[in-house]
C-alpha cells in the first residue's frame, strides 16, 4: 500500500519569492467554525530552511514568527 502511494505522490518544494498559503491552524487563530476560512495568506517565502521548513513574510513585509 505504501509503495503504491509513494509512486503516485509528488514532493512540493518552494523557492524564495514564491507565494504560499498557510493552514489556519498554524497561526493559532480563533476557530471560526465550520464555515470559517481554512487558509491564510498569501505569504511570501523568504528563505528555504530544509526538510519542508520555510521562513515566511506577509504582504505587509513583516516576518512571520515560527508556527
Amino acid at each position: 500500500m505504501k509503495g503504491y502511494y509513494d509512486a503516485k505522490v509528488r514532493g512540493v518544494s518552494f523557492r524564495p519569492c514564491d507565494f504560499v498559503y498557510r493552514a489556519n491552524g498554524a497561526s493559532h487563530a480563533k476557530d471560526a467554525g465550520k464555515l470559517g476560512p481554512k487558509w491564510e495568506g498569501p505569504d511570501e517565502v523568504t528563505e528555504a530552511l530544509g526538510n519542508g521548513a520555510y521562513k515566511l513574510r506577509d504582504m505587509d513585509g513583516r516576518e512571520l514568527p515560527r508556527t
